[in-house]
């Protein structure tokens, strides 16, 4: 795939430099039908096309030219691919943006994904230039640091949504000049973060975590997948400063033990989403002290934790009633645990059990006959033979069934 720009769903091509240059061509008598439009009226017709088409239409005449890079049309900007020089790319999209009003004011979504070559630089323009942002994805940026992250951080206030998915070299979002690890006083200035990714940010660790949270006190959602250096040290201020998070994941967080359990229940009812995947030292006590303070959950994923039994299942099942999503492969859960949760879960549209192989047609047609809602189930390396497959299939006509039988077929 050719590297591309996209910008508001549509597509730039490969050259930006060719894309953005000024238009040269010679001016062109009004013959035209569609001259006789309104400056607004092309504008909103632009606002339909796809980018490509709007790049080619600012060739066709200076005026077109002009239209083209109406900053309305730019509310979100995408550039996707590492063959693309993301802080030329940005510097020359942005000046175009703010040739009239001294800011691209407009944009409020900036995707910058899989751009290898973006840096701090390019980061640091876009807090100087893009002031009403709301919205940053910089999935992949290896070259991103703790300094980009705070000039744009401190400049653009209106910032709710930060995915820094595999920015490995960010270990902090400070709002100090000099990176202090150490917090300032609560009343100092804090971000309006709603949404923060950071999974496979492997450098994150505890202390950085602390004055994350203590900077973004209003976040409802937080992703630590595969942040393996966080304990519950970490869990613990999560859940002291941000008590507010509704969806929380630290899938693969293997120093993740009961005790940070005991601690993100404080959440209590906001948590709705709650993922801790493969972090084997967390247990059925664990996951009884969440399904306890933690009655409003909606989705629980313990895939991996082969120290979670039916004896948790019995909790979250009379618990958790609202649950739609569970996740509970390669646990220790047998039929009897399948049964407790048909009865007390009838709305449950999502569940995994792969790999565990103490349950059998028996426990699938329990979920058949009391989850008639259900939509996706995966029985792959289960106990489970033609019988389940056909109950599962009849009780619940929509149900998707993921297996490794190929008998079923």
């Amino acid at each position: 795939m050719s590297p591309s720009v996209y910008v508001g769903g549509g597509t730039l091509g490969r050259t930006t430099d060719q894309l953005l240059a000024t238009y040269k061509g010679k001016r062109v008598a009004r013959s035209s039908p569609f001259d006789k439009l309104s400056d607004e009226l092309v504008v909103r017709i632009l606002s339909f096309l796809p980018t490509n088409a709007v790049c080619q239409c600012a060739r066709v005449c200076r005026r077109w030219y002009v239209l083209a890079w109406d900053p309305r049309l730019w509310a979100t900007i995408t550039l996707t691919s590492d063959a693309i020089h993301a802080d030329r790319a940005i510097k020359q999209i942005t000046r175009l943006l703010a040739r009239d009003s001294g800011g691209c004011v407009h944009v409020e979504k900036v995707i910058l994904n899989s751009c290898s070559r973006l840096t701090d630089r390019g980061l640091s323009l876009i807090g100087r230039r893009c002031p009403e942002l709301r919205h940053l994805e910089i999935k992949g940026c290896v070259n991103v640091t703790n300094i980009g992250i705070f000039e744009l951080v401190t400049q653009c206030v209106n910032l709710d949504h930060l995915d820094v998915t595999g920015c490995h070299q960010i270990t902090c979002i400070h709002l100090t000049q000099q990176g202090n690890v150490e917090p300032e006083p609560m009343h100092s200035r804090q971000l309006y973060l709603q949404y923060l990714d950071m999974t496979d940010c492997y450098a994150l660790e505890d202390q950085g975590l602390k004055v994350i949270v203590k900077n973004c006190p209003q976040l409802l959602h937080l992703y630590l997948r595969r942040c393996i250096n966080i304990t519950d040290a970490g869990v613990k201020h999560m859940a002291s400063y941000c008590l507010m998070l509704r969806e929380v994941s630290v899938s693969d967080c293997v120093q993740i033990t009961d005790f940070g359990m005991y601690e993100l229940a404080k959440l209590g009812p906001n948590l709705r989403y709650l993922s801790v995947a493969k972090c084997d030292q967390i247990s059925d006590a664990g996951i009884k002290q969440i399904a306890r303070h933690c009655y409003k959950l909606r989705y629980l994923n313990v895939r991996g934790c082969e120290a979670v039994s039916d004896d948790s299942m019995e909790m979250v099942a009379r618990s958790c009633p609202r649950l739609r999503a569970l996740d509970i492969g390669k646990c220790d859960v047998t039929d009897n645990g399948m049964k407790l949760i048909s009865e007390h879960c009838p709305n449950l549209k999502k569940l995994s059990v792969k790999s565990c192989d103490m349950i059998t047609d028996r426990g699938v047609q329990y979920i058949a006959y009391y989850c008639r809602g259900l939509q996706q189930l995966n029985i792959q390396d289960c106990q489970v033979t033609i019988d389940g497959y056909r109950t599962v299939k009849k009780h619940c006509r929509r149900c998707i069934i993921e297996h490794t039988n190929p008998g079923f077929f």
